[in-house]
C-alpha cells in the first residue's frame, strides 16, 4: 500500500514540475550539436515534421540543409526567448523554437542569430 501512495506522488510531482520545466529557457551552452534555421517560420516548419516523425524529420533537415535553411550544426550560444511555446488552444507545446545568439563557432554562414529546435523526448521513445 506504502509503495503505492509513493508512485501517486512521483505521478502527481512530475505532473506539477513539467509545465515549469517546458516554460524554463534553457541555459547558454557552449560546443553543443544543434538544429537551427535560419528564420522562424522554417524552423517551425521542420520541428512540426520532426514531431510527426523523427526519420521524415531527418531527410527534410538534410534537403533544407543543402538550401542553406536549416542545418545540424556544433556552436556555442545563448537561447533568448521560446518563440514558439503554445498550442492555438493556449497549451504548452512539448516542442520548442529558441531564438539564439551565436556565441561561437559558425551556423548557417556566420549568422549571429538562428532559430532553435528543441523537442522534449519522453523515455518511452528511442
Amino acid at each position: 500500500m506504502r509503495m503505492r501512495y509513493v508512485a501517486i506522488a512521483g505521478v502527481v510531482g512530475m505532473g506539477l514540475a513539467g509545465p515549469a520545466q517546458a516554460q524554463a529557457m534553457p541555459p547558454p551552452f557552449e560546443d553543443t550539436a544543434q538544429i537551427v534555421c535560419v528564420d522562424r517560420p522554417a524552423a517551425i516548419e521542420l520541428l512540426a515534421v520532426y514531431e510527426r516523425d523523427i526519420a521524415i524529420g531527418d531527410q527534410v533537415l538534410d534537403e533544407l540543409a543543402e538550401q542553406g535553411v536549416c542545418e545540424r550544426a556544433t556552436f556555442s550560444g545563448k537561447p533568448v526567448v521560446d518563440v514558439y511555446k503554445r498550442h492555438p488552444t493556449g497549451a504548452l507545446r512539448e516542442g520548442h523554437v529558441f531564438e539564439v545568439h551565436v556565441t561561437g563557432g559558425e551556423v548557417l554562414k556566420g549568422r549571429p542569430k538562428a532559430y532553435m529546435l528543441l523537442f522534449v523526448m519522453h523515455d518511452n521513445e528511442v
